[in-house]
C-alpha cells in the first residue's frame, strides 16, 4: 500500500493460512511477533497499531469488528458490515462504548465517476432532481462464479445478494440524494440458474458433463486457462498449477453445473425507493448482462446525465426545448486504476487524511453514514419475500441523523 502513497503502512497481519501469512510477512518485511495464525493470538498480543482493516468472510464481520474495537482499534470493515439486521445496528453501540471508530469500505463513493455524479447533483445547474435509474449489471460470469459457485451462492451461507452485492449502489442512491428514504418495494428472485434451465444429458460436474467443450458456463473452459488474476487464482491453493485447477473442479465447488448447484440467492432483482419529496429511485441488479459495470441515468429539471462506469463514460444533456438540438457536455474522468474506478486507493487517501489531520470532507463512509443502504437492502428483501409490499422506512429503524456527519469524538 505504500508504494501507491496512502500514507498507510502494514504493522501486522492476521492470516490462518501458512502460505498467505509468509507472502504477506516477506512482502512487508513483517517481524514475527507481528504475525498471527488466529484473532485469538493477535488480541493477546499488546495495541501496535493505529486502524484494523477487516477483510474476512462476511458472517464473521460483526463479531471480529466488536472484539477488534474493545482492544482500542479503529476498524476499516468490508461491505456487509453484517449478515443480519440487529448485528448492523448494534455496530453503532459497539462504536460509541468502544470510542473508536469504524469505517466502511464504500469505495465507490470515493470513485472519480460518483463523485463526479455528485457533483453535478450537488451544484443545481441542471434543476431539481426529479428520478435515478442506476442498474447493477454484474456479468453472466461474474454472477456464475461469486454467487452460482462461490461464497455468495446461499442466502443461509451469507447474506441476500441485494446486502452482499449491492448495499453499495443503495449506499451510493442514498448518498446522491441526501433526503430520507419513506419507503421501499422490491421484486425479484431466481429464474435462470435453475435445474429446469440444465441442458439435456447435463451431469452435476462440469468435468463429467457431455457439454464440457460446448456450454457457455462450462468450468473447464472458463477456468483452465492458465491466468493467475481474480477470479481464476481463487479456485485452487495453488493456481500456478494446471493440476491444482483441475481437481479444484473436480472436487470443489467451482466445478458445479451452474444449473445444479444448490444455490439460492437472486438472478435479478429491483428495488424502488421513494424519498421524502416526492422522488423516487429505481436500482436493478441483472445477472444476465455482457459487461460487469454500473450504468447510471439522472433526469433532472431541465437536462439529463448518463454514465457508464466500466467505460469511464459520463455526458450531460441540457434540454434546449427544440426538436433535434441538444447540448451535450462530456464530463472529463481520470483512469479508473482499479477495478471500482479508483475508488479503492481514494478511500485510503481520504482516510489517511482524515485520521492524521483531522479532514472530514474526504472521508464520507463512516458507519453512521453508511448504515442506511444496509438497512434499505434488508428492507428491500423483506418486501421481496412478501410479494413486492411497499414498506414504509421506520425512523427507529434508520433515524434521519444517520446521514449526517459523524459528531467530533
Amino acid at each position: 500500500m505504500a508504494t501507491h502513497r496512502t500514507g498507510f503502512v502494514p504493522a501486522g497481519v492476521v492470516e490462518p493460512d501458512p502460505g498467505a501469512r509468509a507472502a504477506f510477512q516477506t512482502r512487508y518485511q513483517l517481524p514475527d511477533h507481528r504475525v498471527f495464525a488466529s484473532v485469538e493470538d493477535f488480541l493477546a498480543a499488546p495495541r501496535f497499531g493505529d486502524i484494523v482493516f477487516i477483510c474476512s468472510p462476511d458472517p464473521t464481520h460483526y463479531i471480529l469488528c466488536r472484539a477488534v474495537s474493545a482492544k482500542g482499534y479503529d476498524v476499516v470493515l468490508e461491505k456487509p458490515v453484517a449478515t443480519n439486521l440487529a448485528e448492523c445496528l448494534a455496530l453503532l453501540d459497539v462504536e460509541l462504548t468502544s470510542r473508536t471508530r469504524i469505517f466502511v469500505a464504500h469505495v465507490l463513493r470515493y470513485s472519480a465517476f460518483f463523485r463526479a455524479v455528485k457533483r453535478v447533483v450537488d451544484s443545481g445547474g441542471l434543476g431539481a432532481v426529479r428520478h435515478l435509474y442506476l442498474a447493477e449489471n454484474v456479468g453472466h460470469w461474474h454472477y456464475a462464479h461469486s454467487y452460482v459457485r462461490g461464497n455468495w451462492s446461499r442466502v443461509e451461507d451469507s447474506a441476500p445478494i441485494i446486502l452482499t452485492k449491492s448495499s453499495h449502489d443503495l449506499d451510493l442512491l442514498c448518498w446522491l440524494v441526501g433526503r430520507p428514504v419513506e419507503s421501499v418495494a422490491s421484486y425479484g428472485g431466481l429464474s435462470f440458474f435453475t435445474e429446469e434451465n440444465a441442458p439435456e444429458g447435463a451431469a452435476s460436474r462440469c468435468t463429467d458433463c457431455v457439454h464440457r467443450d460446448t456450454c457457455l458456463y462450462s468450468a473447464p473452459r472458463f477456468y483452465l486457462n492458465g491466468r493467475r488474476e481474480w477470479p481464476f487464482d481463487v479456485i485452487a491453493a495453488r493456481p500456478d498449477s494446471p493440476e491444482a485447477r483441475e481437481a479444484a473442479l473436480v472436487q470443489g465447488p467451482y466445478g458445479r453445473c451452474v444449473w445444479r448447484s444448490d444455490n439460492d440467492v437472486c438472478d435479478h432483482q429491483t428495488v424502488i425507493l421513494s424519498f421524502q419529496g416526492g422522488l423516487e429511485a429505481v436500482f436493478d441488479l441483472q445477472a444476465l448482462t455482457a459487461r460487469n459495470t454500473r450504468t447510471l441515468r439522472v433526469l433532472f429539471d431541465g437536462g439529463e446525465l448518463v454514465g457508464d462506469v466500466q467505460k469511464g463514460e459520463l455526458v450531460v444533456t441540457r434540454f434546449t426545448g427544440l426538436v433535434g438540438e441538444v447540448e451535450e457536455e462530456i464530463i472529463p474522468l481520470p483512469p479508473g486504476g482499479d477495478p471500482h474506478g479508483g475508488g479503492d486507493l481514494e478511500m485510503l487517501r481520504g482516510l489517511d487524511e482524515h485520521l492524521r489531520e483531522g479532514k472530514h470532507q474526504g472521508m464520507v463512509t463512516s458507519l453512521r453514514q453508511s448504515i442506511a443502504g444496509h438497512v434499505l437492502a434488508f428492507l428491500a428483501e423483506e418486501s421481496r419475500l412478501r410479494d413486492n409490499v411497499k414498506l414504509p422506512v421506520s425512523d427507529m429503524l434508520i433515524p434521519h441523523q444517520l446521514l449526517e456527519e459523524e459528531p467530533g469524538r
